[in-house]
């Protein structure tokens, strides 16, 4: 599925998580809570294709990584006070960013998996007890990569839900084509009932 359908997508899977799961302390409560919240679960929904360079998110983040490790290069060469400095913001930014750059080993592979989701959970939970992250974000952000493997489990070619286990790719019984009409009329209409479903509730 293209990015605009999985943040579609993601916004859906948030809004039920909100709706269906309202007993859970981890959901927020706040306007503010619900705006980062939703922040975090649309991260989640591109966070899959991290893997892909070309991709909407991959693209912004291997650019965006490239220019990190110049300046901290740079750095080390003219002014390595600064590294000393902020170390701990590094090892920080390396903590969070390690798992992600292992797991990468091409496009639909491991970070389409559930693999990929348990990592994230235990990882999560290493960053809540951490750093105190607050475990709203963490789950929105669960929930953000769940609604992108759902977006393409409904696609043709499918996800390697086993992987590294089993490079067998899951469908589902009916399946849409990246990019098609079909892909198209589905985010048309995710995008109306949610709208219809915000202004019902909130008027």
């Amino acid at each position: 599925m293209m990015a605009p359908g999985h943040q579609v997508v993601g916004f859906t899977f948030g809004v039920g998580a909100m709706t269906l799961l309202p007993t859970f302390e981890w959901l927020p409560a706040q306007p503010v809570q619900t705006i980062l919240f939703f922040v975090f679960v649309m991260f989640g929904s591109l966070l899959p294709d991290i893997d892909t360079p070309t991709s909407t998110l991959g693209h912004k983040f291997w650019r965006g990584l490239m220019m990190v490790f110049t300046i901290a290069f740079l750095c080390y060469l003219f002014v390595p006070q600064y590294l000393d400095t902020y170390r701990e913001q590094l090892k920080i930014f390396v903590m969070l960013l390690l798992p992600i750059l292992i797991m990468i080993r091409g496009h639909r592979k491991m970070t389409h998996s559930l693999l990929f989701v348990g990592v994230l959970i235990v990882y999560g939970v290493i960053l809540e007890e951490a750093l105190h992250v607050p475990r709203m974000y963490i789950g929105g952000l669960i929930i953000g990569v769940l609604s992108h493997l759902f977006a393409d489990y409904i696609t043709r070619k499918g996800i390697p839900l086993a992987y590294p286990f089993s490079k067998k790719h899951w469908q589902f019984i009916f399946t849409i084509r990246t990019g098609s009409n079909s892909e198209r009329m589905l985010v048309y209409s995710l995008v109306l009932w949610n709208v219809w479903f915000l202004t019902a509730n909130i008027f």
